[in-house]
């Protein structure tokens, strides 16, 4: 090759160097700037008097690769029947939710509790064991259950007391608790990028892992593992996350014929507008999925 030869080779090669450096600087630049705008909403106190609150919507956003899913106890099966039925119905939507936030960038964290057994063998509880340690605040709790704390919270609206159930069992008596759960509904996908852990220590091991600032927490049920478990609302408000409740992506347990004698998704809203006063804002599925919010076949409202 003569020397002009060379020359032009060189600087061909130069300016397709170029090329593909700035194609990749644009890229990045456009995945860092393809921010998620969501709404959310919050209950406000204006009269400390007769307790009233108003509705506050509002609107941030969102880095997803800076965002988390954490989907609680959507089990294959509950001791409730009806429950379960709701859990079947609410699944498939769900799934649709998870995909959408899964390919815009965001980490999903199963948390099927009490399954861990299954999936021992499984790449993404292997991905969740493996995570670097993070140290909690000190003396903070991290794996705790996080019970009703009335220095933060009223009661809860609604009395499932009776373990929330609102229907008999197919032989037409009460269903009895059990733990009759094994894993995660197989109507969520897992896929090879997700983790899957129900230990509070684990789950924040991920979370500061990847600079997580964002947490969506969603699954049932919303009046008892939702808030309470040690990766769900309660906790993650005590970290000081911004953690927030897909509203139309949860249960309760409740019954109808406990207090306060509305129907089931009544109670459940009542449940929700109690995340929104002391915990958490929520949001709707629409913001990551693009498509109409879920609505139960039973809600008639």
């Amino acid at each position: 090759m003569n020397y002009i030869n060379c020359t032009l080779f060189v600087l061909v090669l130069f300016s397709a160097c170029q090329q593909r450096d700035q194609s990749t600087a644009n890229e990045e630049t456009s995945q860092k700037s393809e921010l998620i705008q969501v709404n959310l909403r919050k209950q406000v106190r204006i009269n400390n008097e007769n307790m009233a609150w108003e509705s506050r919507e509002f609107q941030e956003s969102w880095d997803p690769s800076k965002t988390a899913f954490i989907i609680t106890d959507m089990w294959d099966e509950h001791w409730c029947e009806s429950a379960t039925r709701r859990v079947a119905e609410l699944a498939p939507k769900m799934n649709e939710t998870i995909k959408a936030a899964r390919e815009k960038g965001v980490t999903i964290i199963h948390a099927p509790s009490g399954t861990m057994d299954f999936y021992t063998d499984s790449p993404q509880r292997k991905a969740a064991r493996a995570v670097a340690h993070h140290a909690a605040p000190e003396a903070f709790p991290i794996n705790d259950w996080c019970y009703l704390d009335p220095e933060q919270e009223a009661a809860l609206p609604i009395d499932d007391s009776d373990g929330g159930c609102d229907q008999p069992c197919s032989n037409g008596e009460p269903c009895i608790e059990r733990e009759a759960w094994s894993r995660q509904t197989p109507e969520i996908e897992i896929e090879a990028m997700d983790f899957i852990s129900d230990q509070g220590q684990e789950i924040f091991n991920i979370i500061q892992s990847r600079g997580i600032d964002n947490i969506v927490v969603m699954g049932v049920h919303l009046n008892m593992c939702v808030l309470g478990r040690p990766f769900a609302i309660r906790q993650m408000a005590n970290l000081d996350k911004n953690v927030v409740l897909m509203r139309d992506m949860t249960d309760t347990m409740y019954n109808p014929e406990m207090p306060p004698y509305v129907d089931h998704f009544k109670g459940t809203n009542l449940v929700v507008e109690h995340v929104e006063k002391f915990w958490a804002p929520t949001m709707l599925s629409t913001d990551f999925a693009e498509k109409p919010m879920f609505k139960f076949a039973g809600d008639k409202r």
